[in-house]
């Protein structure tokens, strides 16, 4: 089931759909940010990516996958499309991090964490800025409101 939590919170965002390249893995309860390759194809961003090109809205479903938690696409690159809100809409999304993100980190860019996070407290690519904190479940603030850094958007192809 797609995040009922996590994703796109700007209203009326545009997107555009693009081809997803071969098998694929997108978290329904993880960050959604993405890149472009060389073919044109979509695929999930990393740690280390130093640009994006924006954000997935991932489908409902496991689709080539055998996970409830992840949707995968299929083993041929272009046979599945995404929507994807495109780096330089300055929509804004709520994200999980690994760690707790405090008030006084609003303004401060992080990065991609790995598959499905975002490290609020660390930046070396400074691929996005973090707009506000996140929902507080009972606990510590395990996520953020983010947006895509301007100036890390990847064109494009």
């Amino acid at each position: 089931m797609a995040s009922l939590l996590y994703g796109v919170k700007t209203l009326n965002v545009p997107t555009v759909t693009l081809p997803v390249a071969a098998s694929k893995t997108f978290y329904h309860q993880g960050h959604a940010f993405v890149t472009v390759d060389a073919n044109g194809h979509v695929c999930p961003a990393t740690a280390g990516d130093a640009t994006l090109f924006g954000y997935a809205i991932v489908p409902s479903g496991m689709g080539s996958g055998t996970s409830a938690a992840t949707w995968v696409s299929s083993a041929t690159s272009a046979v599945d499309k995404i929507q994807v809100v495109k780096a330089n809409s300055n929509a804004q999304f709520l994200v999980p991090t690994t760690a707790a993100v405090a008030i006084t980190q609003i303004g401060n860019a992080c990065d991609i964490a790995g598959a499905s996070l975002v490290d609020g407290g660390t930046s070396t690519t400074d691929v996005l800025v973090i707009d506000d904190v996140g929902t507080n479940w009972g606990g510590t603030t395990s996520s953020a409101l983010v947006k895509i850094n301007p100036v890390k958007g990847q064109a494009d192809t």
